[in-house]
C-alpha cells in the first residue's frame, strides 16, 4: 500500500509531494488542478504493465492523432498517442524524465517514464537490447522512445519501451498491446462508461463466488429488488447485462435501469476484482443521486479494508465529501480515509490533507474543503 507519494514531471506536477495517504481517499480541487493526474500518477505506479497503462490512460483522455495527411511534409502522417501530454509543460524532448514514487526512500517503489535515443537494432548493447518491443523493425537511424523502469520492492526491475514517431506520436504499430484497463492488480475507472467486453472480463472472475455477493449488495443501494446479474451474448453494454429483479418474471436489462446503475456496476465490480491492489475512480459520484452515496461509501470502506484494497477517488460535490465523513465516521476504523485536497499556489499544485476528525469538524463547521 501506498504511505506518501512524489511525482516529478507528470502532467501538470512540476513536483508534487503528498506526505500521507490512507486506504480509502477521496481527492478534491478545483477544475485542472490536477485530480485526474493524481489518479494517474498512482495508477502507473501500482500497475504491472506500465506501458498499457500508459496507452489506456492516453485512449481514455482522447490523446491521439488520426493518420492524415500534411502537405507541409508531403507525406503521409501516421496515427498514435500523443505523448507529449503526459509531460509536464506538454513537450517531448531527448532527456526528459517522469518520476513516480511511493515514498522518499531509496528503497520505495519507483516509476520512471524517459525519452531516449535509441540506435538502430544492430548497433545496441545488452541494455538497450532489453528495452526492444516484440514487433520492433530494423532501422538505419536513431530514433526516439519512452522507457519504462518499474522498481518494485522485492522484484527486479521491470524495463520496456515505446516507440517514438518522428511526430512525436506513439505509433499504433508499437503500441500493439490492448488498449483497455489491463488484467492487473490496479484499475483506473474513467467517467466514460466501461464496455461490455471489460465488464464481462471482470465478471468472469467474480460470478459464483462470494465476490458475487458484493456487486448485487450494491446494485441494491440503488434498487432494492435487484437479485441477481447474468452477462448474455448479445455484446453492447445496454442488452447484454440482465438483473433478476424480485416480483419481476422476466430480466430487465441493465440498460433500462439508468446510468447509475451501470457506474456501480462498474465501481464495485473493479473493486472486488482487484484484491490487495490499487483502485482509482475519476468523479465517483457521476450518475448518481446523493442520498445513496453514504451507503455507497459504506460499502466501498468495508470491502476495501476486508480485501486488502487501497482507493484514490475525485469528486467536486460537497454531497460526496458529506457521505464520505458520514461513513468513515460509521465506519470500525475511523481512520480507513482522509480527504485530500488540491490546490495552486502560484503555479505549483499543492496538497492539503484532512484526517478523518479534522474533515468531521470541517463540515460541522460549514468549512469549505473543495
Amino acid at each position: 500500500m501506498i504511505n506518501s507519494l512524489i511525482i516529478d514531471k507528470y502532467r501538470a506536477f512540476d513536483l508534487f509531494t503528498l506526505d500521507s495517504v490512507a486506504r480509502v481517499n477521496l481527492i478534491v480541487g478545483t477544475n485542472n488542478s490536477g485530480k485526474s493526474s493524481l489518479l494517474e500518477a498512482v495508477y502507473l505506479l501500482s500497475s504491472d504493465d506500465a506501458p498499457s497503462s500508459l496507452l489506456y490512460i492516453l485512449n481514455e483522455r482522447g490523446e491521439f492523432a488520426s493518420r492524415t495527411s500534411d502537405p507541409r511534409l508531403e507525406k503521409r502522417v501516421s496515427g498514435g498517442y500523443q505523448a507529449s501530454h503526459v509531460f509536464y509543460g506538454r513537450t517531448i524532448k531527448t532527456g526528459q524524465t517522469i518520476t513516480i514514487q511511493s515514498d522518499k526512500k531509496k528503497s520505495s517503489d519507483t516509476l520512471t517514464i524517459s525519452v531516449r535515443d535509441m540506435r538502430p537494432l544492430r548497433d545496441r548493447d545488452a541494455a538497450q537490447l532489453s528495452l526492444v518491443l516484440e514487433d520492433e523493425i530494423e532501422t538505419e537511424t536513431r530514433y526516439q522512445a519512452l522507457v519504462f523502469e518499474h522498481n518494485k520492492i522485492g522484484a527486479e526491475t521491470a524495463r520496456d519501451s515505446l516507440r517514438i514517431t518522428e511526430e512525436g506520436l506513439l505509433s499504433y504499430r508499437s503500441s500493439t498491446r490492448r488498449v483497455m484497463a489491463p488484467d492487473q492488480s490496479a484499475r483506473l475507472v474513467t467517467t466514460n462508461h466501461l464496455g461490455y467486453d471489460e465488464l464481462a472480463i471482470l465478471w468472469d472472475n467474480i460470478t459464483l463466488t462470494p465476490r458475487e455477493d458484493k456487486v448485487v449488495e450494491a446494485l441494491q443501494i440503488l434498487e432494492q429488488r435487484v437479485e441477481r446479474i447474468s452477462f448474455t451474448s448479445r455484446q453492447t453494454s445496454n442488452s447484454g447485462i440482465l438483473l433478476k429483479l424480485r416480483g419481476e418474471t422476466e430480466p430487465i436489462p441493465l440498460g433500462s435501469m439508468g446510468d447509475g446503475m451501470r457506474r456501480v456496476l462498474a465501481i464495485v465490480a473493479s473493486l472486488v476484482s482487484v484484491e490487495k491492489g490499487t483502485l482509482l475512480i475519476d468523479e465517483i459520484d457521476t450518475g448518481l443521486y446523493y442520498g445513496v452515496l453514504k451507503d455507497m461509501w459504506r460499502l466501498i470502506i468495508e470491502t476495501a479494508t476486508r480485501l486488502n484494497v487501497q482507493v484514490f477517488a475525485t469528486t467536486h460535490s460537497w454531497d460526496c465529501v458529506r457521505a464520505f465523513e458520514q461513513a468513515l465516521n460509521s465506519s470500525q476504523d475511523h481512520n480507513s480515509g482522509c480527504l485530500i485536497r488540491l490546490e495552486k499556489v502560484k503555479g505549483q499544485v499543492e496538497a492539503v490533507t484532512f484526517t478523518s476528525k479534522e474533515l468531521d469538524i470541517a463540515i460541522k463547521q460549514g468549512i469549505e474543503v473543495r
